[in-house]
């Protein structure tokens, strides 16, 4: 059982801007086929990548664990607390595949005591939209579908989280990119309400 847990995997806590929540994430750019060109343009996430070559590595070995699903579900539910109540997936890196998808699937139905929340701009890939809507109806998992002006609204029910430059954007501010408060942890708003868009500033 130890070699079946030899390659580290990262789950870590998170920084000041989303606070001491968990977190797990992948590499930017070779796991978002849903990324519009404005996306990649201005990724935030590759940026600290850029900064932290000791990230970018982990999110690498992430890539590589999650490339065989049984065994990635197996790291996860071992490397995460039994008592995490909250978990932001992707802080980097987006669901890339049906494969992936099903291994979280798998992951938030085993932690019916934890809290996910996550978004994603793979809903505008079609092959992908079918595993991402049964995460989307999970009741711990509060899913988000991401998007910019370049992208087409996405379908009907989905919360929204668009850039304050779209011109359809509607919902609440982010309250952290506001300075109304000191993280994710203190507002809550994206996983601890059901319904309701939000709005964030370019970053």
């Amino acid at each position: 059982m130890e070699e079946e847990f030899a390659v580290p995997l990262c789950i870590a806590l998170g920084n000041s801007k989303v606070g001491r929540v968990w977190t797990f994430s992948l590499p930017s750019f070779v796991t978002c086929p849903g990324a519009s060109t404005w996306c990649r343009q201005h990724c935030y996430a590759w940026r600290f990548e850029r900064l932290r070559s000791n990230c970018r590595r982990a999110y690498i070995r992430n890539l590589a664990l999650s490339l065989e699903p049984e065994r990635f579900v197996a790291h996860v539910l071992k490397s995460l607390p039994e008592d995490a109540s909250l978990v932001r997936i992707h802080v980097g890196g987006d669901y890339y595949s049906p494969e992936y998808s099903a291994a979280w699937l798998e992951i938030c139905q085993a932690r019916s005591n934890t809290q996910f929340w996550s978004y994603t701009r793979s809903w505008s890939v079609a092959t992908l939209r079918l595993g991402l809507e049964q995460l989307r109806a999970l009741p711990n998992l509060a899913l988000f579908a991401s998007l910019d002006s370049e992208m087409p609204q996405p379908p009907e029910g989905w919360r929204l989280a668009f850039i304050e430059n779209d011109p359809r954007a509607s919902g609440v501010p982010c309250l952290h990119q506001q300075g109304q408060v000191e993280s994710c942890l203190e507002c809550g708003y994206c996983f601890r309400e059901r319904a309701g868009n939000v709005v964030f500033t370019i970053h």
